[in-house]
């Protein structure tokens, strides 16, 4: 790492958070680009980062997208492994996902979160949905024995429909996460930042591609 100049290091932790974040494709774009902020949290090095803007799909189409994770390796850059490790009750998921950045000293990095659904309607009685997630003890047999496991992944989605529309989906997301390792915590907190909004074109991309009429709006 002392090797690299800054600038190296800079656009390698981005890519590396990007993958964390789960964010980064070619292809459509939000119809808004999201607002994006940060706040500190207590006990943590990195910062949250704060989300909104609105994807051109209804909010069932992104809920879909954003709930496909063993296609996740098809559409997330970075994402090499993704597999669905349980059900514990109804609306909720154990996912282990292992993320590969093709980056020279960067190892890969896993973990295992648990993703909990719920749905529910707007002020004006809209159906909406709420994805949270967060951090597991542990990794399943078969993990890669190079990879490090992240030591800090939580956050949520919140879906919605924008006011006086039902095709175009109010988007806010949350994140917390820290990709472990020896990484400056300040170049985290940055690329983390600058990747929020790439994870609103991969999403905004895949849902593009995906036909509204064929997806149940459970």
């Amino acid at each position: 790492m002392s090797q690299w100049s800054g600038r190296a290091l800079r656009g390698c932790t981005i890519l590396l958070v990007l993958g964390l974040l789960g964010g980064g494709i070619a292809g459509a774009q939000p119809a808004v680009p999201p607002t994006v902020e940060t706040r500190a949290v207590p006990g943590q090095d990195v910062k949250q980062v704060n989300a909104q803007g609105i994807i051109d799909a209804p909010p069932h189409v992104v809920r879909a997208v954003v709930a496909d994770l063993e296609r996740y390796p098809e559409f997330m850059p970075y994402v090499k492994e993704s597999r669905i490790l349980g059900r514990d009750a109804p609306g909720q998921v154990l996912n282990y996902q292992r993320l590969s950045f093709g980056i020279p000293f960067v190892q890969d990095r896993h973990y295992v979160i648990r993703i909990t659904e719920r749905g529910y309607r707007d002020a004006d009685r809209r159906r909406a949905w709420a994805v949270t997630w967060r951090l597991e003890d542990g990794l399943p047999p078969r993990a890669s024995p190079d990879a490090i496991r992240v030591s800090v992944n939580s956050g949520y989605w919140d879906l919605r429909p924008v006011k006086g529309s039902d095709r175009s989906t109010d988007t806010r997301y949350c994140v917390l996460t820290d990709p472990a390792g020896s990484l400056p915590k300040w170049i985290v907190g940055m690329a983390n930042t600058e990747g929020v909004p790439q994870i609103f074109a991969a999403v905004a991309s895949a849902a593009s591609e995906t036909a509204p009429t064929k997806i149940a709006r459970t």
